[in-house]
């Protein structure tokens, strides 16, 4: 090797070790932190293992609405767990809906180790949607929050036995989620896109999967034909506004926008808990029940 080669190699060498050590906090595991139950509600309910489309096994509750067999799969999101979300529960219960909830690989009572943001959380999602159409399951929606919401658009791009999805507050493109979230932790916004960039880059090498191709932007156009609603705050700092613009025009007419003004991420159904209900059960009334 020639001498000059030999810094270059070195300087190669430490900027990927500086990217592994980047994005050890955006993939290692999340404890249960927030523990609740069903029964906390009064809801009757049924732990469920399952194993994800990759093997690996998953943890959740099923909570069964009588005599149904339309299925929603509520998707949590990144560093949490099913736990919160059970408060919208009861009234997708009431609306005749079967709801499937579980925590994602490497988070809460799941098995697995390492987490992605989505990409490999699609596996998850499959899995779960096997899981449901064993429960005599014939309709199936899927429910994603944040992180949930770009598995679920992911997972409606690959697989065809969904029949709606509502992706609230899901981001639309990674390295903008990430660019955003070390903004917020103050690092200087001409530097935070480069270590976004370094994050993904480590991330997609400790995963061996390309994070910059697994994203619901590049891979909107074929989520076509299946019904999709997203659901975001007009402050929400993690999806652009170019960003949206491009996912609706791939969209081809089977995208809804609901956008609230003054939202910030994940606050929408705060701003009105009653509307926000109405206004996703009624969306899968539409694509569920028709």
């Amino acid at each position: 090797m020639n001498s000059y080669l030999i810094p270059i190699a070195i300087v190669f060498f430490l900027f990927l070790v500086t990217c592994l050590v980047l994005s050890v906090p955006l993939t290692r595991r999340h404890h249960l932190k927030d523990f609740r139950s069903p029964a906390d509600l009064g809801l009757d309910y049924k732990p469920v293992h399952f194993p994800s489309a990759d093997d690996i096994t998953l943890s959740g509750w099923w909570i069964p609405a009588e005599g149904s067999t339309n299925t929603i799969i509520f998707l949590h999101g990144f560093a949490g767990t099913m736990d919160p979300d059970l408060k919208y529960v009861p009234a997708f219960l009431q609306a005749g809906y079967n709801v499937l909830m579980f925590d994602f690989r490497a988070h809460g009572r799941s098995h697995g180790n390492r987490t992605s943001l989505g990409a490999l959380e699609v596996n998850d999602v499959i899995g779960a949607i096997h899981f449901a159409k064993s429960c005599n399951s014939w309709a199936i929606g899927l429910m994603g929050f944040s992180m949930g919401g770009r598995a679920a658009l992911l997972a409606a791009a690959q697989h065809p036995g969904i029949q709606a999805v509502i992706s609230d507050g899901g981001p639309l493109r990674l390295t903008t989620a990430v660019s955003m979230d070390l903004r917020r932790r103050k690092v200087p916004d001409n530097l935070s896109p480069i270590l976004s960039f370094m994050v993904l880059l480590g991330a997609s090498l400790r995963l061996f999967t390309n994070l910059f191709f697994y994203d619901p932007l590049v891979v909107g156009g074929k989520i076509t034909p299946t019904p999709v609603l997203l659901i975001l705050g007009d402050k929400d700092p993690y999806t652009r506004n170019h960003e949206l613009n491009k996912m609706m025009a791939k969209s081809k007419g089977n995208l809804q926008l609901w956008r609230v003004p003054g939202a910030k991420h994940r606050e929408v159904d705060l701003v009105d808990p009653e509307l926000y209900l109405h206004n996703v059960i009624n969306f899968f009334d539409q694509h569920l029940k028709s």
